[in-house]
């Protein structure tokens, strides 16, 4: 007699439609040191940026201040952009601010390796100050 197959289907608490969209977020993730690090805007704008992945688009991300307004002050914005960057969540592919374009960003998965020898993030850029 053949084993029955089971659903994996969405469930109803996961969303409207048996066929919407989903992101997908590792447990391996969220047990790592990196993730438990990030702010809870720090997740929800990571959140954000993976809603706009489409397998196509890995190093193609963009996520302007106008958006970011949206969800947060501008200031907590940046701090999570940072914040995502540093932790190795996301990479700047392409900076944007110096020809007033959005920035684009990539995922990246150096998180993996926060708080070893193998970490190795770039900063993200920013603008100088200006002095009086």
């Amino acid at each position: 007699m053949p084993r029955k197959k089971k659903d994996y289907g969405f469930r109803p608490f996961e969303g409207i439609s048996s066929k919407g969209r989903h992101l997908r977020i590792t447990q391996s993730m969220m047990e790592s040191r990196a993730w438990k690090e990030l702010s809870c805007h720090s997740i929800t704008l990571y959140l954000y940026m993976k809603a706009k992945f489409n397998y196509d688009n890995e190093n193609d991300i963009s996520f302007t201040y106008a958006e970011g307004q949206q969800l947060m002050t501008e200031p907590t914005f940046a701090k999570s952009l940072d914040q995502l960057n540093d932790l190795g969540f996301i990479k700047v592919v392409k900076g944007g601010w110096t020809t007033r374009t959005a920035t684009i960003y990539g995922f990246s998965d150096q998180w993996k390796f926060y708080g070893t020898d193998k970490f190795s993030v770039t900063p993200r850029p920013k603008r100088k100050k200006k002095t009086d």
